[in-house]
């Protein structure tokens, strides 16, 4: 447990900051090739989606594909954090059957967030495929 939390920690530290740096520059219009778009898919996450630039080497391919693949195991980790916190509620806040369907709610929602990262990694990889040479 305190192991997910310090992952989880890190990691919104690291988008804050990351984020952060993002306002600041003056940024191309969204879906503009070479750049990265910003999606929200709940209200606490804030998703970025790569979009490639036209004309990838196979090698440029591949480390897109690479760095797609490692956002979309943070993006499951973030979901396995937040379903442990959400339970960890469910525990502190209610008793009995309202704690069982607390439970579930906190699982149903685990499954979406991974979905949606599911989706977001696919839809990057057929991007990069797209425009690679």
């Amino acid at each position: 447990m305190n192991k997910s939390l310090a992952v989880l920690l890190a990691t919104a530290a690291a988008a804050g900051f990351s984020m952060g740096a993002y306002a600041q520059d003056a940024q191309p219009a969204p879906g503009t090739p070479g750049t990265t778009t910003t999606t929200t898919v709940t209200t606490e996450t804030t998703e970025t989606k790569l979009v490639p630039a036209p004309g990838l080497t196979r090698s440029q391919a591949k480390d897109a594909k690479v760095q797609s693949e490692a956002q979309y195991k943070a993006r499951k980790n973030i979901a396995e954090a937040n379903h442990d916190l959400n339970k960890a509620d469910c525990k502190v806040d209610a008793s009995g059957a309202v704690e069982r369907a607390c439970k579930s709610d906190a699982r149903m929602q685990e499954k979406k967030d991974k979905a949606d990262a599911n989706l977001i990694h696919k839809q990057e990889v057929q991007d990069i495929n797209a425009v690679t040479k």
